[in-house]
């Protein structure tokens, strides 16, 4: 701490004076340089990305419009929005310097921080993963699947050459001795397979009587090794749709490995689910493509950003079969792009933290989200 007294020369009082009037002088000219952007037109690039921002209405609306007329009104300036198509356009528009800034739904990352600054977070996004209903597979399909399946049809052809077999043996036993069984071949036997069909199901209780010792012995032979086929035949059956269920069930990201995957191409979400989980996702232009593949069971899930996901899922695909996983995966900062070294970040940032404060972004998060 500096001190001072009678014998400090004047000259030095002299010069810190004058270095102190200097610094008050300077300091509200750059202040008002950095925050009075009152009267301007200001630039801002923002691309189609529903409930963020409606495109096909005029003026634009959506939150991320909302939010930025509420900046804009602060820093007393007007806005001129420039659309384009793809996040990637946004952030090549800011980093030229060829619009003051960028809003959409914008993730704050690593790789675009180096060519773009972000104000601070104005949303908190993360992913979500959608996926067809019931696994997406018909009981039709579910059916044939079983049916051809090994494990269930090997046991089950099995059992019906052994239903045949005992039945040529219990008719062939049997015919000419008992009215039940017909000595003409075609009437016997079809009375033979309902015998040994009946009883295998039901243990026992087919309502015939078998009267022959040779035939009793085939019957008491065939309820033991017939229930102890059906059995069996039961638990493949039971253990194959149970397989495939687990099988097709997604209820996490770490469920996506081996599956399908898409997402929406140019997007933060590429990146994440590689970094995430290790999956290289198949890419279309825009979410409803994907959710499209979806739909028509090409793909087996879609990961994008919770809040798009979500609203396209509550609006645009309602009735598709379609569901979301819950809870989002992890979180994902929404940022207001502007470029390098610009007097707008500071201004701006201010304004973020303004309208946090004062509750204008709990109104819109509850007229935008509920």
């Amino acid at each position: 701490m500096l001190t001072f007294d009678r014998r400090t020369p004047r000259w030095v009082l002299l010069a810190l004076l004058a270095v102190a009037a200097i610094l008050v002088v300077a300091r509200p000219a750059n202040a008002q340089e950095a925050s009075d952007f009152s009267g301007e037109t200001l630039r801002v690039a923002t691309k189609p990305l529903e409930p963020f921002v409606f495109v096909d209405d005029q003026p634009l609306r959506g939150f991320s419009v909302d939010y930025w007329n509420e900046v804009a009104d602060r820093l007393g300036a007007e806005t001129e929005w420039v659309q384009l198509d793809e996040v990637s356009d946004v952030i090549d528009a800011v980093a030229a310097n060829d619009v003051d800034a960028g809003i959409a739904g914008i993730s704050i990352t690593t790789e675009r921080e180096t060519v773009v600054d972000f104000s601070q977070p104005y949303y908190n996004s993360g992913r979500q993963i959608a996926t067809q209903n019931s696994s997406g597979t018909s009981t039709t399909q579910t059916l044939f699947n079983l049916v051809k399946s090994g494990t269930f049809l090997v046991p089950l052809l099995i059992l019906i050459v052994l239903i045949f077999l005992v039945s040529h043996l219990v008719w062939w036993f049997e015919r000419g001795y008992d009215d039940d069984f017909p000595e003409d071949y075609r009437t016997g036997i079809v009375e033979a397979l309902w015998w040994s069909t009946v009883s295998v199901i039901t243990g026992g209780e087919a309502v015939k009587d078998i009267n022959r010792p040779w035939s009793r012995l085939v019957a008491v032979l065939w309820l033991l090794l017939g229930l102890f086929l059906l059995a069996f035949v039961t638990a493949r059956a039971t253990s194959v749709l149970t397989v495939a269920e687990l099988e097709s069930d997604i209820a996490g990201i770490s469920d996506l490995s081996g599956k399908n995957v898409s997402t929406v191409q140019e997007t933060s979400t590429v990146e994440f689910l590689i970094d995430e989980a290790g999956i290289v996702a198949r890419e279309f232009p825009d979410l409803d493509s994907a959710l499209d593949e979806l739909v028509r069971g090409e793909t087996d899930a879609v990961v994008f950003d919770a809040p798009v996901i979500s609203y396209a899922l509550n609006s645009r695909y309602q009735n598709s079969g379609l569901r979301l996983i819950d809870p989002p995966i992890g979180r994902d900062p929404y940022g207001i792009a502007i470029p390098p070294n610009s007097p707008l970040l500071e201004a701006v940032n201010r304004a973020v933290i303004e309208i946090g404060r004062d509750g204008t972004l709990d109104a819109l998060l509850l007229e935008w989200f509920g």
